[in-house]
């Protein structure tokens, strides 16, 4: 668990480091409309996305503006976008907005349209390696996960929900905090799907965060986590 638990201070601020594993399908793609490229949307939030490609072309210029529709299931929602990062392996988009978008965009990425689209990753452990202490892995493609790690003696150690740009994160002995994304870095070690994500640590807890955490959790389906975890997540994030 020492992977999980890095720390830099920075003056009066901090920023930790976690290292995530990744799920590596998603079904939220992004379609362009001036060419035949398919991406992936590794990540979302309401301001913009980081996009992927299989074949390393990612096709994009700084500052080049581009429209297209993202893809989720049956659910699809037009976006104009301008590139923000270009990478070799990602592209940084943020969404060039309007009120109708906005309004969208707001129900595409609502707690009631996503919690319905949660899968538990753990189910796929013998396709899937967990991490060792990794016992519940609730995933949304893109925009949020909830991870629930226990002790060796069965009693649950952290709880760590990403949301878009967000982390909330109760560890035993140590409580809850929140944070903010800064970087996700791919891992360079050959054939493992794990991401380092940074974040800068919130003084105090940003309640914002906590109340959208706390939206979240209440409408996990039931079916989908054991009822020990899920009275846990409930306790210790809603209180």
């Amino acid at each position: 668990m020492k992977k999980h638990l890095n720390l830099i201070k920075t003056g009066h601020q901090s920023i930790e480091k976690r290292v995530f594993p990744r799920f590596p399908f998603s079904y939220l793609v992004f379609k362009r409309d001036d060419n035949s490229k398919n991406y992936q949307v590794r990540d979302i939030s309401y301001g913009g996305m980081s996009l992927t490609l299989n074949d390393g072309d990612m096709g994009a210029q700084m500052d080049e503006n581009f429209s297209g529709e993202i893809h989720w299931y049956d659910q699809k929602v037009k976006v104009k976008c301008q590139v923000k990062r270009v990478e070799k392996d990602n592209l940084g988009i943020e969404f060039i907005k309007d009120d109708i978008f906005d309004k969208t965009l707001l129900n595409f990425l609502s707690i009631a349209n996503v919690s319905k689209n949660l899968r538990p990753i753990h189910e796929y452990d013998e396709q899937l390696e967990l991490p060792v202490g990794l016992k519940t892995w609730l995933r949304c493609d893109g925009p949020f996960e909830i991870f629930i790690w226990h002790h060796r003696d069965g009693e649950i150690s952290k709880i760590q929900i990403l949301m878009m740009d967000s982390i909330l994160e109760w560890t035993d002995g140590e409580g809850i905090q929140t944070g903010k994304v800064l970087n996700v870095r791919s891992s360079d070690k050959p054939l493992t799907h794990e991401e380092e994500f940074e974040f800068l640590i919130d003084t105090p807890i940003d309640q914002d965060r906590l109340d959208f955490a706390r939206e979240l959790v209440a409408n996990v389906p039931k079916n989908l986590i054991s009822e020990g975890d899920l009275k846990f997540l409930t306790r210790k994030v809603i209180g």
